[in-house]
Parts: C-alpha cells; structure tokens; sequence
C-alpha cells in the first residue's frame, strides 16, 4: 500500500467543516489544551522542528478537530465531518486492515519520539506509580516487554488482537486502571468486554509481579483525567506525550506518568476510500 508523507500549513483554527482548501483532520481529545491551543502548539512544533514532515501534492490548510473517542472520531470520517483521522502507526494500520473503506492517504514522521505511559494523581499516586516504574523496569531489562511487543503488535494477522488473562489473588489489593480501547490493537476491550492487545498484556504482566489484582475500568480517552481526579480509577492509560518539550497538550497539571513503555514517531492519516 502506498504511503505518502505530509505537510501541514499549520494556521488559527476556524470555524467550519470540510470545505474548499481546508484540510480536516480528526484527533483523539487532548485534556491540557483546546482545538484553538492544540492547533498554535502543532505551528510552534513546526518551526522549531519536533515535527518533520514533507510536502505531497495538496496544499490544504489542515485543521484539528477533537473527538472524544476512537468510534466518534470514526463517525466523524465516514460523515464527511473530516478528511481523515490521524493515528500511531500501528494503530492506523489495524484500522485499514479491518475496515476495507478506509485507506492510508499519508504518513506524518515526528523527529523525536512520543511515547505512552501510565498516569496517576500527583497528590496521592506517587508511590503506585513508583511501584509501576519498577516492575517496567524490571520487564525491560528482562526483555518481558520486548516479547510482549513482539508477541502482540508485531507478528499478528491481520485484524487479530489476543485476548489476555489476569490472575487473581486472593486477599490481595485491588488496582482499578483506566484503559480507553480507542487504540486497537495497543489498548483494546473486545465488544463482549473482554480485555485484549498489548497495553492489556503489560497491565496483566504488572499485576503479577505486584502481586496485585488489576481492575480494568472501560472509559472513552477524553475521561482518562477525570476517571483518576473521581477516585473511579487508580491509573490511566496515557496516549500521547511528547519527548524534548515541556509542552505537553495531553498532560494536564496535576497528572504525574510512569516511565515509557512503548514509543513511535510515526503518523497515519487514515482517510476513506
């Protein structure tokens, strides 16, 4: 399949849909920053070369529309609301294997990495938090990450996701965690709620070296912040946070991150066919 590299002219955001030379582009909520700060954000990243992107033969202007979860963001494309959605790479391209209406329109490549993490209240998450980055650490120098990675995001069929299997503990403490399923097949919850993909298998993999019980708490992305600051949830699956900036438009203040556990610095933009 063919891939193209984009460039973006990065403006104000105005208001409107798809129209004649503007380009529509949807994106999973940001919580630390709106449509309009979100849009002067990805400007400044421009021009000061955290995004490297490369021109193809449309000259639209793009505009980032929010969605609050991976089904909205969906609707909105197959509407015609926007152009194309914008997603991780490995994300992007279990999209277009299971949807065949969808196809890749260009890829966006970041000159530093954004990485995924786990979040926690700064206030009271602090030591949990402390006690996830050492079991991270631990799986990535046994390599139990790496087998992880490989085992379900790099060698799958097309379409498929593994479920995966918590253990149980008796007597022990309960860990509740937030994960979105907005990323299929990193964090994805199967329609009969059963947790699968490697965000989940990571969860499981902690849980077992806790010795804790892992409680998973199905919210749409735009909910991670206000799952923890509710008490609903002990941890977050956080998406996107960048490397090399202290601007951070999805880290809002008071959310404190584990270590990373997986990184990428590539884009699809997914459009219809």
């Amino acid at each position: 399949m063919k891939k193209l590299l984009c460039v973006f002219m990065l403006t104000a955001l105005l208001a409107g849909n798809a129209a004649a030379g503007v380009h529509n582009v949807g994106l999973l909520t940001k919580l630390n920053s709106t449509q309009e700060e979100y849009q002067t954000y990805m400007d400044a990243a421009l021009s000061s070369g955290l995004w490297t992107l490369f021109t193809v033969e449309s000259t639209d202007t793009a505009f980032f529309v929010f969605y609050d979860s991976l089904i909205a963001m969906q609707l909105g494309l197959n509407s015609g609301e926007v152009n194309e959605i914008d997603l991780p790479e490995t994300v992007g391209e279990y999209m277009v294997n299971v949807n065949p209406d969808y196809a890749i329109a260009c890829v966006s490549v970041m000159s530093k990495p954004v990485y995924f993490a786990f979040g926690f209240l700064e206030k009271d998450g602090a030591t949990l938090r402390d006690r996830f980055n050492e079991a991270l650490r631990a799986m990535k120098e046994d390599r139990s990450l790496a087998l992880l990675y490989d085992r379900y995001l790099k060698k799958p069929g097309v379409g498929e996701i593994e479920p995966v299997k918590f253990e149980k503990f008796d007597g022990a403490e309960t860990i509740r965690v937030a994960v979105t399923g907005d990323l299929p097949p990193i964090d994805f919850i199967a329609p009969d709620g059963t947790p699968a993909g490697f965000n989940t298998a990571i969860l499981a993999e902690i849980g077992h070296r806790l010795h804790v019980n892992i409680e998973l708490i199905n919210i749409d992305s735009s909910a991670r912040a206000s799952a923890l600051a509710s008490g609903r949830a002990d941890v977050a699956f956080w998406f996107q946070v960048f490397r090399g900036t202290d601007q951070q438009p999805d880290v809002p203040e008071g959310v404190v991150l584990s270590e990373p556990y997986y990184e990428w610095n590539k884009y699809l933009h997914i459009r219809k066919k």
